[in-house]
Formats: C-alpha cells, structure tokens, sequence
C-alpha cells in the first residue's frame, strides 16, 4: 500500500521478529506501521530481524496497512537491510540519524537500483527522515529537498538530546522541533514531532498535553512505540466537528465571494483572505483523508 503522506498522524514502531507487537499493531489504527531492524533489535540480532522483517512487511501490505521499515545507517548494515526489504508490499523506508544531503541522495540510488531488480516502479518506495544530531538540525532545510522519495520529517529526540545534552521536553525539543516543522512545510513534506519523550505511554494525560501542543505548532503526526499513543495521536490530529464545520462555512463563503469578484471579505466577525481559505481547504482534505 503506497504511504498517503496526508496519513502520517500515527508512526508506529514494531521490533521486526516480535510477533505479539505485530499482531497488536494489526489489530490497532496506527497509520503507519515499521517494522524495526535499529534501535529495537540487538547487534547479534540483525541478520534473524531482516528474515523477519521480510516476511512481515508482506503480511502489513497484506492487511492495506501502510508499512515502513526503519533501517540501520552504518555502511556494514544498510546495504543488507536494503536488499532484505525493499520488495513489493513495501510502502516506505524510515532512515535515521540523517545528518546530510549526501546520505538520503546514497540511499535513493541504492533503493531506484533494487526497485529495478525487484520489477518494482521507480519511485514506489518513499522514504520517512528521523534527524537525531546538532548536526542533522542545522542541515535540515537541505535534508528536506534532498529527494523526491522523501515525504515526511522529524526529530529522533532521545538520540538527539542524547547528542547534544539537556532532558527530553519542551526546552530542549522547541528549537530543533520547530526548525524540521519549518524545513518540512517549506519542502512540501509532512512535519512529524511533539515536544516530549516517545517513551513516554503510560502518562497518557502528559502524552495528550504533548500532541495537542504539537497539533498546535503545526505538525501532522508523531512517532509511537504503544498502542495508548497510537490512540491519542490518531484522534489529537484527526480535524474535530467543530473544525470541519468551521473550515466547510469558510470556503463556502469564499465560493460565494468569488462569484462577486471579491477576494477578501468579513466572516463571522473576521477578515478571510487567500491564506485562510488555504487552511481551511486543508483541513477539508485532511477530514476526507482519515474518513477512508
């Protein structure tokens, strides 16, 4: 199933070879599911993960779900992570610890190679950046136009405090959050981030105070490792009643004047112009994306 950049409000991480996660997974809304192959698998692990994960990205695709697989960056893993897995059923790739152009353009070669071998269309598998270093944070903007494959970006942030010191929260996370959030729109991506911890499901009042924040800012969606946030995610980005209603009078209104010659107007005791009327046609085009 091909990755619907306007359906990225859930990103869900699945160690590839945990087949209790997965079936989990599958019976939740998670908009993406990813099958895992870093962080979550251990170093003598990563050969029986790629097996797994190639069996189980068929089986996602399988159910309609959109599947990613978050791949290892060093050199002596990618290419075999790359040949595992990019296969037909596969919607996408989440890449971590992008730290330059030069990387997702290397990877886009080798994924436009194994598209070819595989029978596959050029294109077919996209790719979800996770920026995780001081470094990765002040390429962003290049990062963001590296490819067309590219469709969504955001911060890693345990790796990236990790890197640059601080506590995983609000201070630390405003700067590089807003930074990708800015990068992605400019780029036509979908900005993926909230200003809070991933490993945080238990707290799930914080975890809501986190993404309605985050919806707030700007953002889209947001990386999860729990079905609790899977939740919280799906229904923080998903456009309330009162929203549609409200965007729906808007450009009912603006068809209206348009009709008249005019551009802006009055409505509802505020001035609308061209960006108003851009904002709520997107939330006309999000509310119909997650009524699928």
């Amino acid at each position: 199933m091909k990755l619907d950049p306007d359906l990225c409000r859930s990103l869900l991480f699945v160690p590839a070879g945990n087949e209790r996660f997965l079936s989990s997974a599958l019976r939740g809304g998670a908009d993406v599911i990813q099958l895992d192959l870093e962080d979550a698998i251990a170093p003598g692990q990563k050969q029986a993960a790629r097996r797994h994960a190639r069996t189980e990205l068929e089986q996602v695709a399988a159910a309609g779900r959109a599947v990613s697989v978050r791949v290892n960056v060093e050199i002596a893993l990618l290419s075999d992570d790359l040949d595992a897995v990019v296969r037909p059923g596969l919607s996408a790739l989440t890449i971590p610890k992008v730290e330059t152009v030069e990387m997702l353009e290397a990877i886009d070669q080798q994924v436009t190679k194994l598209e070819a071998e595989g029978g596959m269309s050029s294109g077919e598998v996209q790719l979800i950046a996770q920026i995780e270093s001081a470094k990765g944070v002040l390429n962003v903007r290049e990062i963001a136009h590296a490819t067309p494959r590219l469709v969504a970006l955001g911060i890693g942030m345990e790796d990236l405090i990790a890197d640059v010191g601080g506590t995983v929260g609000p201070d630390a996370l405003y700067f590089p959050a807003m930074q990708s959030l800015y990068a992605a729109r400019e780029a036509g991506l979908t900005p993926i981030g909230y200003l809070g911890s991933i490993t945080v499901y238990k707290d799930t009042e914080q975890f809501r105070e986190w993404i309605v924040r985050a919806k707030n800012l700007g953002f889209a969606g947001g990386f999860c490792i729990h079905p609790n946030q899977v939740e919280i995610l799906n229904e923080a980005f998903r456009p309330t009643p009162d929203e549609v209603a409200a965007a729906q009078a808007v450009v009912d209104a603006a068809e209206q004047h348009a009709q008249d010659g005019i551009g802006a107007f009055s409505h509802n005791g505020k001035m609308v112009d061209a960006p108003i009327v851009e904002r709520a046609q997107r939330v006309l085009r999000l509310h119909e994306t997650h009524s699928r």
